[in-house]
């Protein structure tokens, strides 16, 4: 004989729909056949954030370019070029700030490459070598977890021993593993802990007592119930 155990699963989670914008950059590289570096100057940068979501009626600050040559005459135009330029993000030719106008989602696009100039605004001369930097967007739980089937049924024979493994599930989250905790999943028991325990980590259950026996009453239905939450 053996014990059918019906598993009910259900999820339920905090989530915080936030995301953050961090403007990364990379290195500075100079271009072939151009020699305006300058070994005492070059980009100043600035990081900013944005709110995912944010449906406010002005644009949001994203970062601010800056280039040491600039001495606050308006005499330098920055410009901006790459993913996004001019759709997504804006930026203010005489300060070097820079706009998002549009929602971010990492799960549309983690990332994007842009590249900065800033060149004479009477002659279009280039003052400092293009420099590329990314946005990239960072997420904080915006998805809930959910578990690949639904619901779950098993066995385990009776009077079986402490720790028989009764099922293994398996949840998913669409959040960003690499930053914070946004996609670690933890496994746990609602309902059923006398009967049933789960590994946090792996989703594995297993009986916890060995006393599991059949009901003798034929009104009494042979399984037991057991809810979990990730």
């Amino acid at each position: 004989m053996c014990v059918c155990v019906f598993m009910c699963v259900c999820v339920y989670v905090c989530v915080c729909s936030c995301v953050h914008v961090c403007v990364d950059v990379q290195p500075l590289t100079l271009c072939v056949g151009q020699v305006l570096h300058r070994s005492k100057r070059g980009w100043v940068w600035n990081q900013f954030f944005v709110i995912e979501e944010y449906t406010g009626p002005d644009p949001v600050l994203v970062g601010r370019l800056h280039s040491d040559v600039d001495l606050g005459d308006g005499n330098i135009k920055y410009i901006l070029s790459g993913e996004g330029a001019g759709t997504i993000f804006v930026i203010d030719d005489k300060t070097g700030n820079i706009h998002a106008t549009k929602t971010l989602d990492r799960e549309e696009q983690a990332q994007y490459t842009l590249t900065a100039q800033a060149v004479a605004r009477d002659t279009n001369k280039p003052l400092e070598p293009p420099s590329e930097f990314i946005v990239k967007v960072q997420d904080i739980n915006d998805n809930p977890p959910e578990f690949l089937h639904g619901p779950y049924y098993a066995s385990v024979p009776e009077m079986s021993n402490v720790g028989t493994s009764v099922m293994q599930v398996t949840a998913t989250d669409a959040d960003d593993p690499t930053y914070g905790n946004s996609a670690r999943l933890v496994y746990s028991i609602l309902q059923g802990q006398p009967y049933f325990s789960v590994e946090p980590q792996t989703g594995q259950s297993r009986s916890r007592t060995s006393t599991t026996t059949r009901p003798s009453s034929p009104r009494v239905s042979p399984s037991f119930r057991f809810e979990l939450q990730v």
